[in-house]
């Protein structure tokens, strides 16, 4: 008798699929247009991860369209009418059936609100993007490893009225704007300067420079799955070279830009730019 396993729940054109009884993960591209797309209910949990594409969601912290690769948390139950704004998108899910999901978390601070995950949150889950397509015995036990991560990340408890003040100078640093001083984000914060860059870091885990540089960096997931050159995406996201960038993708997702790109767009996909370009010469 075969074994029953997950089902992923999500349509769309799978570009890599795997599944057990305890989960189901795929890596797809959409294909429903947005019109088509109607509010409803996912029994199970559902985790997204957003690499290109304008996408809009109902989460708590997604912006009214989210450009930029993101990570959104939805517990067994979400109903929701989150859906691409074109075709051209790109993301992976992970799906957990409810009762796996809630033997998982068995014990611990329940979330029932679907939410994005804090920045943070997307190196880990990037590692899921190469498990579906490198699948081997081991791989179900890194999914629910990284995954295990993840449901840290969304169990974090409310912020307190002192974190709420950081809160502000986060926000700040997410409104892609002017890169602000010191002194202005102190000022949001009611810190003096001089204790702001400890507070932040203590929250946050990085100082504001750093969170700024993150940002830039992610942003460029989205350049590179959609086809651009690291030269056009280092130069757009203000980086000294396709080298800095080069440098900075390794150290925060653990793999190069083109293995990334091979992985998010398919050997055949990158084929056909690469001999786009080639003919454009």
């Amino acid at each position: 008798m075969p074994t029953r396993v997950a089902n992923i729940g999500v349509n769309g054109q799978v570009l890599r699929q795997q599944a057990t009884p305890d989960l189901a993960i795929a890596h797809l591209r959409p294909t429903i247009p947005e019109h088509d797309i109607h509010h409803h209910q996912h029994t199970d949990m559902h985790l997204v991860l957003l690499l290109a594409g304008r996408y809009v969601s109902d989460a708590a912290g997604m912006p009214d369209v989210c450009a930029e690769p993101a990570v959104i948390f939805n517990p067994p139950g979400t109903e929701h009418r989150d859906r691409f704004r074109s075709r051209d998108g790109l993301f992976l899910t992970l799906t957990m059936p409810a009762d796996t999901f809630a033997r998982f978390c068995d014990g611990m601070p329940s979330n029932d609100q679907p939410r994005r995950l804090p920045r943070q949150s997307l190196p880990t889950a990037m590692r899921l993007l190469r498990e579906v397509w490198a699948w081997e015995d081991a791989s179900p036990l890194a999914i629910e490893s990284i995954f295990s991560e993840l449901v840290v990340d969304a169990q974090q408890p409310p912020t307190t009225d002192a974190t709420d003040k950081l809160q502000r100078v986060l926000d700040r640093l997410e409104a892609d704007t002017t890169t602000p001083s010191l002194q202005e984000l102190a000022t949001l914060a009611d810190f003096h300067p001089v204790y702001l860059a400890r507070a932040f870091r203590k929250r946050f885990g990085v100082s504001p420079s750093d969170y700024i540089r993150k940002r830039r960096l992610h942003r460029a997931i989205s350049l590179i799955a959609q086809g651009r050159t690291l030269a056009n995406a280092a130069a757009e996201l203000g980086f000294v070279d396709e080298s800095h960038l080069h440098r900075s993708f390794v150290a925060e997702f653990g793999m190069t830009p083109g293995a990334f790109r091979r992985l998010a767009l398919g050997r055949a996909e990158v084929s056909q730019i690469q001999d786009a370009r080639l003919r454009r010469c």
